[in-house]
């Protein structure tokens, strides 16, 4: 009986810590199971209160190939704490129609493991795409890329070739082996090379931003007419933060290669080099401007909210200046701020999101600001609330402004509306809160409801054993 008791305590034990840490940190979450073959299935991590980015590898589905990865982050205040989220996303395509049954799988997170039950995923055949799901599979490549050996070649490549400063680019390492290529090859001691070749290829004076690899992702592609098996090791978008041209050395990767070529049905593991070329990116200053070494680069757009149009003068305001779009997300400066006796400014809370991918680095960065007008009149804040960024479409400094009207009425305003509007200044009535009363945390309480119930059953355990 006391081992029965026992086994009973440990269990309850265990899944009450389960519950606080598995259910409330991190779930799976699946994407549409309705998709056309230009669509890929999404499989999705979600880490709450995360600062860091774990590794995560994802499960291989019989019929469907592992493409791209993504990465995106999430960092807000609420209450005054930092809330931070991290979902990292895994693509799955279809090669052709039909329905793939996506088997019962666990995913294991910094020890912890993540469970996602069986579910069924239709890929269709959408209109327009009969006859191009090979095309689809064939992706556009460097002109660059060359096989420059017998079907097996290491390749450093980059998605461009001149750039401005702080404007971002891909950088990607794969190793390619022809269908055909008469050889068979192992890869040898994968994770010592791997930190050797990227010490020696990341530039220091770029900032990186990348999803991070935990496995070899293999797919097949089509160069310039012979079918290769692409095995990529590394993929990160770099921003360059000096004019200096970044220049990628030749770099070695060490195979083993089997080698049956001396006596029938002996095989022999030899290991052998494949080398990339060097690749030289060259990095040009932004024009002349009084902003230049502070502006961001890249393809932004605003979204904007005030709280209310029209308020009177000492009547706090809150406007959301939200800059958008694709760059470095995570450098982006707070808009420039002019000066004035008319508004009181505060500093804004900030926060942002931030999607990380080889393809592109696309997010937003969120300032919320309270402004606390001193007189009245009607105010455009475009006067007040400008970003200046240089614009690679346009390939020139651009400048985001608000296009918000606010109006602010005098006393006499506020005396005749006061009892109608039910809006108060940001002080108005301090004297009528009752500091006393305490609210109510119910995360708090379910936290502390649970600590007493591991001490009761604790408590328990050693009566068990006394007795």
């Amino acid at each position: 009986m006391k081992l029965y008791a026992l086994l009973n305590i440990i269990l309850c034990f265990s899944g009450t810590l389960v519950a606080q840490t598995i259910n409330d940190a991190s779930t799976i979450e699946l994407g549409s199971k309705n998709l056309t073959l230009d669509q890929p299935f999404l499989i999705s991590v979600v880490l709450r209160d995360a600062e860091t980015r774990p590794a995560v590898i994802f499960p291989e589905i019989n019929g469907l190939e592992k493409r791209s990865k993504s990465a995106t982050s999430a960092i807000s205040t609420v209450d005054g704490k930092k809330v931070v989220i991290q979902t990292i996303t895994q693509e799955y395509f279809a090669t052709k129609p039909g329905n793939y049954l996506i088997p019962e799988f666990t995913i294991t997170v910094s020890s912890l493991k993540l469970k996602s039950d069986e579910t069924m995923v239709v890929f269709s055949q959408s209109a327009g795409t009969e006859g191009t799901v090979s095309a689809r599979l064939s992706p556009t490549f460097d002109a660059d890329l060359e096989d420059t050996g017998d079907g097996i070649f290491l390749s450093v490549q980059t998605d461009k070739k001149a750039i401005y400063i702080r404007e971002g680019f891909a950088l990607r390492i794969s190793l390619y082996i022809a269908e055909n290529a008469p050889v068979q090859m192992e890869f040898y001691r994968f994770n010592e090379q791997l930190q050797s070749i990227l010490k020696k290829l990341r530039p220091t004076n770029c900032w990186e931003e990348n999803v991070g690899i935990e496995e070899i992702v293999k797919r097949k592609v089509n160069i310039k007419g012979r079918r290769y098996t692409e095995y990529n090791m590394y993929q990160a978008r770099l921003f360059p933060i000096t004019t200096e041209d970044i220049v990628f050395p030749s770099i070695a990767l060490q195979m083993l290669v089997i080698d049956n070529s001396k006596a029938v049905n002996v095989e022999r593991r030899v290991i052998k080099s494949f080398r990339s070329n060097k690749v030289t990116i060259s990095v040009r200053q932004l024009p002349d401007h009084p902003l230049r070494d502070q502006v961001a680069v890249g393809q932004y757009n605003l979204r904007e909210s005030l709280s209310a149009k029209l308020v009177y003068p000492g009547e706090s305001v809150r406007y959301m200046f939200k800059v958008e779009g694709v760059g470095n997300i995570a450098a982006i400066p707070a808009p420039t701020i002019q000066t004035s006796s008319t508004f009181d400014i505060y500093s804004p809370e900030r926060s942002q999101i931030i999607k990380r991918s080889y393809q592109s680095v696309i997010g937003e960065q969120t300032f919320d600001y309270f402004v606390v007008p001193r007189k009245d009149g009607e105010f455009p804040l475009g006067r007040y609330f400008q970003w200046v960024y240089f614009n690679l479409g346009k390939a020139r400094y651009d400048t985001l402004r608000s296009s918000k009207m606010l109006t602010v009425k005098g006393e006499d305003y506020k005396l005749a509306n006061l009892s109608l509007s039910g809006s108060s200044g940001l002080y108005d009535n301090l004297e009528s809160l009752d500091s006393s009363k305490d609210s109510i945390d119910y995360k708090k309480i379910l936290k502390d409801t649970t600590n007493g119930i591991v001490i009761l059953l604790l408590i328990a355990m050693v009566w068990v054993f006394r007795k």
